[in-house]
């Protein structure tokens, strides 16, 4: 047991178990984002990691698992680049609502890995899909939270949640049909366009909004 801990050029036995990990992340990553969640199989990951197939159960009880982690580290960078982006725009609800979605709209547009991770794939498997619909409610609590400072006196949150979930939903149907190159726009008129559409939404909420 204590030599399983003993250093090996320089990294301990965790270091060296979470760099394999991180290799199968990677490697599971760029299959799913190449060719489609159906072609990420244990071998393939761990060729493509340069890895024995031994170490993949080492990190991961199933190629399941693995996609579920990979969805979520792709998640979290999402989200992280848009909390960036909320924190250096002014604290007003359009400026808020502008910095977020230019946040994810350049951010898939940047990654078309990780657009087609977030973006269509996980339809294909009930899993992945269960994730993206909890994703949904998650990303609708959250916007919830950002905009109860700008709410109206008597505002019905019942039926704000209802809205961000449908604008949630339009808004990520209409990227993923930017990004394929069915729509003839530039980034910016992305996400001026639907900027508008989500106030739209919002006006019957939002105090400041109906003040303008």
């Amino acid at each position: 047991m204590a030599s399983a801990r003993r250093p090996y050029k320089g990294a301990s036995a965790d270091e060296r178990r979470s760099e394999r990990r991180r290799r199968l992340l990677t490697a599971g990553r760029e299959l799913w984002g190449d060719h489609g969640w159906a072609a990420v199989t244990m071998r393939g990951v761990c060729a493509r990691a340069n890895l024995n197939d031994r170490y993949f159960y080492e990190s991961f009880p199933d190629v399941e698992a693995l996609l579920l982690a990979v969805y979520d580290e792709a998640l979290q960078e999402l989200v992280a680049r848009t909390e960036r982006a909320m924190t250096e725009a002014p604290a007003t609800p359009e400026a808020q609502l502008r910095a977020v979605i230019g946040a994810f709209v350049h951010t898939l547009a940047d990654d078309p890995r990780g657009a087609r991770i977030g973006l269509v794939d996980p339809a294909g498997s009930a899993a992945l899909e269960q994730r993206r619909r909890a994703t949904y409610h998650v990303c609708a609590e959250l916007s919830l939270a950002a905009v109860k400072p700008y709410l109206r006196p008597g505002a019905d949150e019942r039926k704000l949640r209802w809205d961000a979930l449908f604008s949630l939903g339009g808004l990520g149907e209409l990227v993923l049909t930017w990004l394929t190159g069915s729509l003839e726009a530039t980034a910016e008129e992305i996400v001026e366009h639907l900027v508008t559409v989500v106030l739209r939404v919002g006006i019957p909420h939002l105090r400041e909004l109906r003040e303008t």
